[in-house]
């Protein structure tokens, strides 16, 4: 059974525009050059905060900005009173550090929860805004009643944007994890044993049917474009076929992905 996000994301939104009527928001995003998948997602946030009442902001900035110049262009940014939340769009150029850049944003504007100040809540376990994929992970499994206390969850990828703060707040909900990378030995062995599994490790169509148990729930993290910009997840459709239960792409995570993020703005905007 596919499972998709656009109801959870419809009672977010709700929430989102609730906050606004109380109290008007405002997000920055910083955008450097013009990757596709990037693109793309800044049109459905653009779309989101038309729909919720939060002004957006973008900051086109060319793709050889040096790194003294966006730092400088989002220390102005964390200055504008008016500004509840930025988030930095990446992919970066290779010649931009991310860790470093999200790190330049002022921790009481980082509406992805990205910033060490906030992961450090989220190891420690107090309250705070979470990094927004992995929150609309969780999302997603409450809202069809999928425990995960006591399951064997594996993830498939350890990005910090993902995987890593996706494996402390499974293991928060007691689900006893499994993280997974490139230098796993006998990935497959590690999918087969898995509860739920959760695909993010960036790679078109990358589990395959024979990785999975047929009673394995499947959370496709992957946003993968074609030449034509047809989206596909990590894990091929005849690998869902087989679950009891996966997510679907597109129209699964990704839908709530952006949702988390305006309701991160809401928590921003609240404190």
């Amino acid at each position: 059974m596919l499972i998709y996000g656009k109801e959870i994301r419809d009672k977010i939104k709700e929430r989102v525009r609730q906050a606004v009527l109380r109290k008007p928001m405002k997000m920055a995003i910083v955008q450097v050059g013009e990757d596709p998948s990037s693109l793309a997602y800044v049109r459905g946030i653009c779309r989101f905060a038309g729909d919720t009442g939060v002004e957006v902001e973008i900051v086109n900035l060319p793709e050889d900005i040096e790194e003294n110049e966006l730092v400088k262009e989002i220390d102005v940014l964390n200055h504008v009173p008016t500004i509840t939340g930025i988030m930095l769009q990446t992919p970066l150029p290779a010649h931009l550090d991310a860790n470093k850049m999200i790190n330049c944003i002022s921790y009481g504007k980082d509406v992805e929860g990205l910033h060490n100040y906030n992961l450090g809540k989220l190891l420690s376990r107090q309250e705070g805004v979470r990094p927004a994929t992995p929150k609309a992970v969780i999302t997603m499994l409450k809202a069809y009643g999928i425990p995960i206390e006591g399951e064997k969850v594996t993830i498939v990828g350890r990005s910090t944007t993902v995987g890593g703060p996706l494996s402390v707040m499974m293991t928060a909900e007691n689900g006893t994890v499994t993280l997974c990378h490139s230098r796993t030995r006998d990935l497959k062995r590690e999918t087969l044993d898995a509860d739920i599994l959760v695909a993010a490790i960036g790679k078109k169509n990358f589990i395959t049917p024979d990785m999975v148990r047929e009673d394995v729930v499947i959370i496709d993290v992957g946003t993968n474009f074609d030449e034509a910009g047809r989206m596909f997840g990590d894990v091929h459709e005849e690998t869902k076929a087989k679950a009891r239960i996966a997510s679907a792409v597109p129209g699964g995570v990704g839908v709530i992905t952006v949702a988390e993020l305006f309701d991160n703005l809401r928590i921003l905007g609240e404190q």
